[in-house]
């Protein structure tokens, strides 16, 4: 017979204490423009680097309620093959959602889907990767009698060190015409 278990997430108590005007202070103000498709080009791209902290895996494990050893528990994490804790897949492919929707492009998009995510390597503390995202198809759809415009973006995310691919993807996302109609 199948398992068939329910769980319920608690923010931990650590996170629940966080003052959320704080949290706002701490958040960088950007000047997010317009995006439009047709200003768009097929290898338009932008990219992010970041050095992942054994903090920012533990919070992520805390926010995601995934506590595996691999990712927290530092001896276990010596023990593997990795010789290290790693980082979470998901974790690692979510920083491509800042890359795509506030550096590639500004306001009035949003994203309808991610294609294709491979984990390729491990991501362990204090790698450096590089988060890259561009534009590689543009296309319209008839939806509902309306025409809808979307851009797929590549997702590569390598190790800095020696640019082996950590994870990849592609990303739909929709996006305003100038010349629509008002």
């Amino acid at each position: 017979m199948p398992r068939d278990e329910h769980f319920e997430y608690v923010l931990p108590p650590a996170l629940e204490k966080l003052d959320l005007d704080e949290i706002l202070k701490q958040i960088p103000k950007i000047e997010l423009s317009p995006t439009y498709w047709d200003e768009l080009t097929i290898g338009d791209r932008t990219s992010l680097h970041v050095k992942v902290s054994r903090k920012m895996i533990l919070l992520y494990a805390m926010l995601s309620n995934d506590y595996n050893p691999i990712h927290v528990d530092l001896n276990y994490g010596k023990q593997t093959f990795f010789k290290s804790n790693i980082a979470h897949g998901i974790f690692v492919l979510s920083f491509a959602s800042g890359v795509v929707g506030s550096r590639l492009f500004g306001e009035g998009v949003a994203l309808m889907g991610i294609k294709n995510a491979n984990f390729k390597s491990a991501v362990t503390i204090d790698s450096e990767i590089v988060i890259i995202a561009e534009i590689s198809k543009k296309y319209s759809l008839d939806i509902k009698e309306k025409t809808r415009y979307f851009v797929e973006v590549k997702i590569s995310i390598l190790h800095e060190k020696d640019q082996q691919i950590a994870a990849e993807g592609a990303a739909t996302i929709l996006v305003f015409n100038k010349s629509r109609p008002s």
